[in-house]
């Protein structure tokens, strides 16, 4: 595993105790958080397509009744300013900012991932570096780096944390799971 010398003394610094159980978000102690997901969308309407008799049949919400195009995945980052995802309803569920990746889906692992996330005032320079074979790792489990503008993350594999994304009927129009939790290391 290849990783900054930057991250791993504010590892040591954060982390003071030898454990083998995963860390979580409180004992991280981080305000900001990243969270690197892989996404499933869902959205209303006829599929874009100059010939409907061509294309894939829609399916229907059973909330609505609209019309819904077949899934499509796709790999996004999200960041929460105000501390990591809250699994209880309602409380920090909805990230600050998200950013698609790469679309359709792809693997985090062994490549350096870019994007801009819009930032109240501007975009934000996202990148990362996920370490080869990280997928297999156990969750909390130490996977990689990644920056956002100025601020260092250190990443963790994660695999069960997600969030939806509503319309305003309520329907569901992506769900997100994240492969990596990434708390910033500064804040």
């Amino acid at each position: 595993m290849h990783i900054s010398p930057t991250i791993a003394l504010s590892l040591a610094l954060l982390i003071s105790t030898a454990t083998t159980s995963p860390v979580s978000a409180v004992q991280m102690g981080s305000k900001h958080n990243l969270y690197l997901v892989t996404c499933t969308q869902r959205t209303s309407g006829f599929p874009d397509c100059p010939l409907l008799i061509f294309c894939s049949q829609p399916v229907t919400s059973s909330l609505s009744k609209r019309q819904l195009r077949p899934a499509k995945s796709y790999t996004a980052v999200a960041y929460y300013a105000n501390g990591p995802i809250e699994t209880l309803p309602g409380r920090n569920t909805n990230p600050t900012a998200i950013a698609t990746v790469e679309d359709p889906a792809a693997a985090w692992e062994g490549t350096q991932r870019v994007a801009k996330l819009s930032l109240g005032g501007g975009a934000g320079a996202f990148s990362s570096s996920i370490d080869v074979g990280a997928k297999t790792l156990d969750k909390g489990q130490i996977a990689g780096e990644a920056r956002l503008d100025a601020e260092d993350f250190a990443c963790f594999r994660d695999g069960k944390t997600g969030f939806v994304g509503r319309d305003v009927f309520g329907d569901e129009t992506y769900r997100c799971t994240a492969d990596y939790w990434c708390p910033s290391i500064q804040v």
